[in-house]
């Protein structure tokens, strides 16, 4: 099997690179423009050797994590290192592609260049209600004081929780796995980082509501503290990383207090 790179990745800045294309490939950027989403695929030219070895790796190389195969992981450390990107395309001019968000190094090989799969109506609607959602907050803080109507919504929603919880939870894995199930209700995907009866850590690598972050997000937490509390006092919901979608991923846990409940 043989593999030839169609062009080079140059970057020009943190945010944005530049692709260049091998002359014989022109022809196959007819009818690109500025705005499309491309999926580019590069080679990791810069992975060592021993790192293509490894079939088990910590996530994010977070040696407090337990290790996962890298084949369920978005890890650089795989057998053949072979790096995915989805791009905005900011202009074409000749065999040069600008392009913004391509999380590769300067000098990578590029092999190949899709189409990127089109954003539904679905979440151009969500992106709709997002836009709306930070509005009306954003001039109610104006308003009030962004304190204040946060402070307005908390109590009503960690109540909202706690009488959706109906059934006294045994422990964190059980708490935890009701949580899920509620998020995958709204379309929400992640993974189990860690599942014990005193501790449950989930991480959300998929969230069809970025729109509405950060606000959203932390009333749907809320909502989830209360949820938890009415579950089993003894247990405690934390929202303990909210980072934009496409850059990391969202963390959660479900802890067992150390002090009275």
């Amino acid at each position: 099997m043989n593999i030839e790179p169609i062009g080079v990745v140059r970057k020009t800045s943190e945010e944005q690179s530049t692709i260049e294309i091998d002359a014989r490939h022109v022809d196959g950027l007819h009818g690109l423009a500025e705005g499309d989403r491309l999926e580019v695929l590069y080679w990791m030219h810069k992975l060592p050797d021993d790192d293509r070895k490894a079939v088990r790796v910590h996530p994010r190389g977070d040696r407090s994590r337990p290790k996962k195969g890298v084949f369920g992981l978005r890890s650089p450390m795989r057998p053949n290192p072979i790096g995915a990107s989805v791009v905005e395309l900011l202009r074409v001019r000749g065999n040069r592609l600008s392009v913004r968000n391509l999380d590769a190094l300067d000098g990578s090989p590029v092999l190949d260049i899709k189409s990127a799969p089109s954003r539904s109506e679905a979440t151009t609607l969500i992106d709709l209600w997002g836009g709306m959602h930070n509005a009306i907050f954003e001039a109610l803080g104006r308003r009030f004081g962004e304190q204040q109507v946060k402070d307005a919504l908390y109590q009503a929603v960690r109540e909202a929780g706690r009488e959706a919880a109906k059934t006294v939870r045994a422990d964190a894995i059980d708490i935890g796995r009701a949580i899920m199930a509620v998020e995958k209700l709204w379309g929400i995907e992640g993974s189990i980082v860690e599942e014990a009866p005193d501790r449950f850590v989930r991480e959300v690598t998929k969230c069809p509501w970025s729109y509405f972050k950060p606000l959203g997000c932390k009333v749907f937490a809320w909502w989830m503290e209360g949820f938890c509390h009415g579950s089993n006092a003894a247990y405690a919901y934390s929202l303990e990383r909210l980072i934009p979608e496409g850059q990391e991923c969202c963390r959660w846990s479900v802890r067992r207090l150390t002090g009275p409940a």
